[in-house]
């Protein structure tokens, strides 16, 4: 039984490792992969049809990409600092993510897969200038983008800790996390979102809204 997956975020650290992945998987037959900018030269195959578009806040444009797929996988991510301030940090993880939803909803695409963050929660109080509340709740408003505004059959929420992102040799950042042991590797986060794609598929989940927090968890997938 094979499916077809499309993705939004195949640039960044995890949307990469969920890309090169799905490329060997024998079971998934195609990839759509829907971005700002194009693929690297090492990204591309055969498989993946990546469309380019001015805007991921208005796919209005690219809705017809989008039918006949049966996982959609949200690997939008970013930061603060990345975004240029707190409003466009909240326009990519929630903006986004809010009209990715809405076309993947409306192409009736039964199962979304979403990359949140342990501790996120969507009735939080927090203010922009209290960074750390505000990511949480910003995170929690991204997971009711699947669950509360849209409907899916299935929803698949990833809940991390701090991951290690391997996207620079140098990052001390990443050599803090891997001797520590409190980083999860985004190439083992990107297998359980595969995984867990299969299950549904292969009927193996019975469970509408799958919520997995924490590094430990995702690792036992």
């Amino acid at each position: 039984m094979n499916f077809k997956s499309i993705l939004i975020g195949g640039t960044g650290a995890t949307g990469r490792k969920v890309l090169k992945q799905l490329i060997v998987n024998k079971r998934c037959s195609q990839i759509t992969s829907i971005g700002r900018r194009k693929l690297d030269s090492d990204q591309m195959h055969d498989k993946i049809n990546h469309i380019v578009t001015d805007t991921l806040l208005d796919l209005s444009n690219v809705e017809q990409c989008w039918i006949n797929h049966d996982v959609f996988f949200n690997c939008i991510g970013t930061t603060k600092k990345k975004a240029g301030g707190a409003d466009q940090f909240h326009d990519i993880e929630y903006g986004i993510s809010n009209e990715a939803a809405r076309v993947a909803s409306k192409s009736k695409i039964p199962h979304a897969s979403l990359i949140s963050a342990s501790g996120a929660n969507h009735i939080l109080w927090a203010k922009k200038w209290i960074h750390p509340l505000f990511y949480s709740k910003t995170m929690g408003q991204k997971e009711q983008t699947v669950l509360s505004n849209h409907f899916f059959t299935y929803t698949s929420i990833f809940k991390p800790g701090m991951l290690i992102r391997h996207m620079d040799k140098n990052s001390i950042y990443d050599k803090i996390l891997k001797i520590t042991g409190t980083g999860l590797s985004v190439e083992i986060l990107a297998k359980a979102m595969i995984k867990d794609a299969e299950n549904v598929l292969l009927n193996k989940r019975k469970v509408k809204n799958w919520f997995t927090e924490g590094n430990k968890s995702i690792i036992q997938i």
